[in-house]
């Protein structure tokens, strides 16, 4: 599932109509929210580092092939592959491990914030600085988060662990981001996920057998799940993110993370029929307001 911060510029060509850029920006947004509702049906039939692998190694080699088709052969760094394992194998596989327990509703709204910890880290790292709009909006961001987890914590019982998981697998996306940023400049984008996914694959699977089994119920339920995820979340997604950067930029992309969260619990309560608390929906105006005060305003690099 790639991440909407690049390093990418825009390309020279004509640029798109805004009506262009806002509905390839709300489809991006609704095949990344509704990612984690697959994911959730997926895994009622088989566990999550079963299913990531598979699809893991489905792209994965779905592009070696293309690109071998095409005469694309080439190496990519160490520091892609480690970015890959970061956003792919780390990432997906404690957040998905966590969501066994934790809804999909919930899950999406931790992974959201992504965006604002690439910044944070960022700031920390002494390499981007914060106007105090911007970090008021960091601080309601994660503010509301925290509000909606605590939430959920106390009306469902949710399990602390799992919770823990995702956001730690939240924190090794924005860190993987962060490296991403580097090897966007510098490599083949196209080899790049190659060799990401098939190194995120091949990482999961041995961990599948040991712990899972790599038991699997097939079905329609698995197929869909796995298929989607392969298509339109993983190459579709990954398609509308280089033409949406491309296009209008990285800040501009980066904003269509705004519409995740209502996206995630519409689809969450409507397909899953998970509960939707009053809370979920006052926590999602903060949520939003901080992310547009961050996004819509970078912070500036240091000098």
């Amino acid at each position: 599932m790639p991440t909407l911060l690049s390093s990418s510029a825009p390309s020279a060509a004509a640029p798109a109509s805004p009506w262009a850029l806002a509905g390839a920006g709300a489809l991006f947004s609704f095949l990344w929210a509704s990612a984690f509702i697959a994911g959730k049906i997926g895994l009622a039939v088989c566990g999550p580092l079963t299913l990531l692998s598979l699809r893991f190694l489905a792209v994965g080699g779905g592009l070696a092939l293309g690109l071998w088709c095409t005469g694309r052969g080439g190496r990519v760094s160490g520091q892609a592959v480690l970015a890959g394992l970061l956003c792919n194998a780390v990432y997906l596989g404690l957040a998905y491990t966590g969501m066994t327990q934790v809804p999909a509703a919930l899950t999406a709204i931790i992974v959201c914030t992504t965006p604002l910890l690439v910044v944070a880290l960022g700031v920390l790292q002494g390499r981007e600085r914060l106007g105090r709009r911007a970090g008021f909006g960091l601080a309601l961001a994660f503010g509301a988060v925290l509000m909606i987890m605590g939430q959920r914590l106390h009306l469902q019982s949710l399990a602390p662990w799992a919770l823990g998981l995702i956001v730690a697998g939240t924190l090794a996306l924005a860190v993987g981001t962060r490296l991403n940023q580097g090897v966007a400049a510098r490599e083949d984008p196209w080899q790049v996920a190659c060799a990401q996914l098939l190194a995120s694959g091949l990482v999961l699977l041995p961990l599948a057998w040991a712990t899972e089994g790599l038991q699997v119920h097939w079905g329609g339920a698995f197929w869909g799940s796995l298929l989607y995820q392969a298509g339109p979340v993983s190459l579709g997604t990954t398609l509308i993110l280089l033409w949406l950067v491309r296009q209008g930029g990285a800040s501009r992309a980066s904003s269509f993370h705004l519409l995740s969260p209502f996206f995630s619990i519409a689809l969450a309560v409507g397909l899953l029929g998970e509960r939707l608390y009053p809370l979920d929906l006052l926590g999602l105006l903060p949520l939003v307001l901080g992310m547009a005060l961050v996004l819509r305003r970078p912070a500036q690099a240091v000098r």
